[in-house]
Order: C-alpha cells, then sequence, then structure tokens
C-alpha cells in the first residue's frame, strides 16, 4: 500500500492541509477554542513570572559557569517555553479529549470509507467519554513520574544541559503518543501496545512529535496544532496499522483489541 508520507513532518502537514477539508471543519473548531484559550493563559502567566525565573536561574548558576551564559540562557529560555507549553498542551488535550476521538473517526471515515466503531450511536460515543478521559488519566501516569525526573535534573547546575535534551527527546515520544492514541483508541488498542508499535517505527514515531513539538513554538500554527495533529496521526495510523498491528489490524473498522493498563 502506497504510504501517505514517508516521515512523521509529511503527516503533520497533512494534518495542516485537512483542516479546512469539508467535514472536518466543525469537528476542529472545540478543539481549536480550547487551544487558543490555553495559550492565552500560557501567555499571560508567562509574561509574568518569567522575569522572576530568570533572576532566580541567575543567582542559583554557578560561578564557574558564568562564562557559558550566552549558551546556557538560550537553553533555558526554550526549556522553560518547552516545559510550559508541554503542560497546557497536556491539559488541553484532557479537556479536549472526546472531541479529538470524534475528529480522528470523522478523518478515518473519510479517508478510508469506513468508522472504527460502525455499529456506534451517538449516546454510545456520549457513554465512552468517561473511558476517554480515563484513558487520558493512564496516560497522565505514564507521564508524570518522568517528568518529575527530567525537572529534577533540570534544576541541577550542569546536569541540567543535558535534561535539556532529553526534555526534547520525551516532549517528541510524548506528543507521538498523545496524538496516536487517538485513532488507536477508537479500535480500542492497549497503551502498552501502541508504544511497542512506537518503537517498532521509532524515526517515524519521533519525528512526527518533533514536528508537534517545534509548531508549538510557532505563533498563530500553535493554535492549530491540536487538531492538525489529530489528524496527521490518523492518516498515520491508517497507513501503518497493518506493519504495526500484524493480523490484528483488519482491513476493516471491526477490530477491537481489549486495552491493557
Amino acid at each position: 500500500m502506497q504510504r501517505r508520507s514517508s516521515s512523521g513532518f509529511g503527516y503533520l502537514l497533512l494534518g495542516f492541509s485537512m483542516l479546512t477539508k469539508p467535514g472536518v471543519k466543525r469537528f476542529v473548531l472545540i478543539p481549536l477554542v480550547i487551544n487558543v484559550a490555553l495559550f492565552a493563559v500560557l501567555f499571560f502567566f508567562a509574561g509574568h513570572y518569567f522575569g522572576d525565573f530568570v533572576g532566580w536561574l541567575d543567582h542559583k548558576l554557578p560561578t564557574w559557569l558564568h562564562w557559558l551564559n550566552w549558551i546556557l540562557w538560550p537553553l533555558f529560555v526554550l526549556s522553560v517555553l518547552f516545559v510550559l507549553a508541554y503542560f497546557f498542551v497536556i491539559v488541553a488535550n484532557i479537556i479536549s479529549a472526546p472531541f479529538n476521538s470524534f475528529l480522528a473517526e470523522k478523518v478515518e471515515w473519510i479517508e478510508a470509507g469506513h468508522k472504527p466503531n460502525p455499529d456506534d450511536t451517538m449516546t454510545d460515543a456520549l457513554k465512552d467519554i468517561p473511558r476517554v478521559l480515563s484513558r487520558e488519566l493512564a496516560k497522565l501516569k505514564y507521564y508524570l513520574p518522568r517528568v518529575v525526573v527530567l525537572l529534577i535534573l533540570f534544576l541541577i547546575p550542569g546536569i541540567n544541559l543535558v535534561a535539556t535534551v532529553l526534555w526534547f527527546v520525551f516532549g517528541c515520544w510524548s506528543m507521538c503518543m498523545q496524538y496516536l492514541d487517538y485513532p488507536m483508541d477508537n479500535h480500542k488498542v492497549s497503551l502498552v501496545l501502541m508504544r511497542k508499535a512506537m518503537r517498532q517505527q521509532l524515526s517515524l514515531s519521533l519525528s512526527f512529535g518533533c514536528a508537534v513539538v517545534i509548531v508549538l513554538m510557532i505563533p498563530v500554527l500553535n493554535f492549530l496544532v491540536i487538531p492538525a495533529a489529530v489528524i496527521g496521526a490518523t492518516l498515520m495510523w491508517l497507513d501503518y496499522r497493518h506493519q504495526w498491528l500484524g493480523d490484528s489490524a483488519s482491513a476493516h473498522s471491526t477490530d477491537q483489541i481489549e486495552p491493557v493498563s
């Protein structure tokens, strides 16, 4: 089967290109509004408290590292912005999770000609919202211990240079996991199996997550990144699901793979 792209960057671009496609636009609106509102809050707090944080870091920086200021400050600024954006995106995804699932389902219907769960009614979809939200909390349980370790490393002078790189790599991994989960969860693929599939295509997974992280730093485009990433991840799922799941992925949307906690 011919794939739509060979890289994660390409899939995110395809996601942006479909934002205004007929049948998709109305599913994009609610995640977009949520994202704009939360980023407005992010910029408000960043503008008020970032100067204080920079002063605190300057006081904590050892004297023997002062000559590296011109290198360290850009890294600190980028790291802090990334950490803030990362946490706000997690919050945005928890709030908009049911709408993101509907968007992934609609994209699959348009692109593949079938729905993940064709027999489900709107009532069934509404009843499934608590399970979708619990899935978001399960991902949060996966993220938080790793985030805490990285935050501790980030606050240790000298080691925080390495922590910056680790933050970026983990951010790429977790952003791919976050958005690939919507189409996979529509097919009841477990989080464990999803992470295994991501490792099988590690460069694809990291490049998709990297694309999301980069766009998060770009004004205006970052407002659109959540719905674009949901669409891009759904297209990636449609192209790679047979390779990821083998015989478990059928040609239709009737595959039901039991979730594993």
